[in-house]
């Protein structure tokens, strides 16, 4: 008898396909897309981890060299060969124009890159003289990726090392001379054959300059700036802002799904009471019904996302009410919950029973969530995971709600905020366009019955 309950049992879980995929592929699913993230974060940045993960995506740096000696553009050199690291030296790809510091902080501010770096002018001048006050080379980075600029920093006292050897060698022994009162002619004669030596690995492609000082710290003096920081109080910054921007703009998504899903099966409940095809014979008709369905699970989710955000703002220190971020939050949240409530109408046609659809959505929605950004940050993401984001509606409406509470600028107009959230807001738009088509399409079988 137990064997024929255990077969009985089999069958059925065979016959819901929802249910078998949620039991057997969604975990595995799930530990492919965690265990990609976190093998290729064990690697070195750019590069591939032992087990063959994917390389993270390098980080990007701007460069932004006022001093132009030729120890400030052999430092810039060195710190491209490091690898993980994708070193730009303007804007558009144009070499005749080069960042500055202003426009390196406004490319850090509005989300280009994590990191710049700024060599002042006098700054070859006192690299390796550590009798005198170096120049400090400026990190100007963005709070919003904790790992880069840390990375950054440790990679510029390794490239320090490697950009110009002989001329640390020359200035520690002009110091000893000046130290010890004058070299003898044989101790002289020594040095210069120590130069010549180091001169052959001075470009960086040798081994000598990479055992060269070893163990020694802060070649480069570095001063690190937070490009936000004058439009923050400090215990924001304490309270992890950054984070609490991106995990309720990434949970607000996740669930936001799951709501939308519930809110499409109405249509699953109708169904079932037998007042569907009741409906369809009134004269609302089918676009109606679905029109008027939609409408609700927008306003529901619409009402579901700003409580989240208001939480954020009231308990967590969110800024929300300043006229360009809530002008802003109106706009992502009105495209983020059309497309959304369009998306849970689309599972809600495209499945027979309840059941069918909550293993279904929770199928795709937990599948979007891990892949598009929900979950884990996406700078710590592989390289083509991040670019795989970008086909989900997880990763549009993240972006969208980045850009109102981190990637803003603060003296911009109205119109400027909202052209600059376009391209989210018009993929968003185009979303639940092209979801409430595809619902339609998909609901004929209940016309045709």
């Amino acid at each position: 008898m137990i064997a024929t309950i255990l077969r009985t049992h089999w069958m059925n879980l065979k016959r819901d396909r929802a249910a078998f995929l949620v039991t057997f592929l969604v975990p595995l699913v799930f530990f492919s897309i965690f265990a990609m993230i976190y093998r290729g974060a064990s690697a070195p940045v750019g590069e591939e981890s032992d087990g063959g993960g994917s390389p993270l995506p390098s980080i990007v740096v701007l460069a932004a060299d006022l001093d132009d000696s030729e120890v400030s553009r052999r430092l810039f050199q060195a710190l491209a060969e490091q690898g993980g690291v994708e070193v730009r030296f303007s804007p558009g790809g144009d070499d005749q124009t080069r960042f500055d510091r202003e426009t390196a902080l406004a490319a850090v501010r509005s989300g280009e890159a994590p990191v710049a770096v700024v060599t002042p002018e006098g700054f070859g001048a006192t690299f390796g003289d550590f009798m005198e006050i170096q120049e400090e080379v400026e990190l100007l980075y963005d709070a919003a990726n904790p790992v880069a600029p840390q990375a950054v920093a440790g990679m510029l006292q390794a490239a320090a090392m490697q950009a110009a050897p002989t001329r640390l060698m020359d200035q520690g022994f002009s110091w000893l001379e000046k130290a010890g009162g004058g070299l003898t002619p044989g101790q002289t004669a020594a040095i210069d054959e120590a130069r010549e030596a180091m001169s052959a690995g001075d470009d960086g492609e040798g081994d000598d300059s990479e055992g060269f000082g070893a163990g020694l710290g802060g070649l480069v003096a570095v001063k690190k700036t937070d490009v936000r920081e004058t439009e923050r109080e400090p215990e924001e910054e304490a309270r992890g802002y950054p984070m609490i921007a991106y995990n309720a703009s990434g949970i607000g998504v996740m669930f936001l799904l799951f709501s939308m899903a519930g809110v499409g099966g109405i249509l699953l409940d109708d169904q079932d009471r037998g007042t569907l095809e009741r409906l369809l014979t009134s004269p609302l008709g089918m676009n109606r019904l679905l029109l008027g369905n939609w409408l609700f699970a927008f306003l529901v989710g619409a009402t579901q996302v700003t409580s989240m955000f208001l939480l954020a703002s009231l308990a967590f220190g969110l800024e929300l009410f300043t006229p360009n971020r809530l002008i802003g939050f109106v706009m992502v949240t009105a495209a983020t919950a059309g497309a959304g409530a369009a998306f849970g109408m689309v599972l809600a046609t495209l499945c027979k029973t309840r059941a069918q659809l909550g293993g279904v959505s929770t199928l795709v929605i937990l599948i979007m969530s891990a892949a598009g950004g929900s979950m884990v940050p996406r700078f710590i993401m592989p390289k083509f995971m991040e670019t795989t984001s970008l086909f989900t509606f997880n990763g549009w409406a993240l972006d969208g709600y980045l850009k109102v509470f981190w990637y803003d600028e603060p003296g911009a107009s109205a119109a400027e905020a909202v052209a600059n959230l376009a391209p989210q807001l018009a993929v968003l738009t185009l979303m639940g366009f092209a979801f409430l088509a595809l619902a339609r399409l998909l609901a004929r079988r209940w016309e045709t019955v």
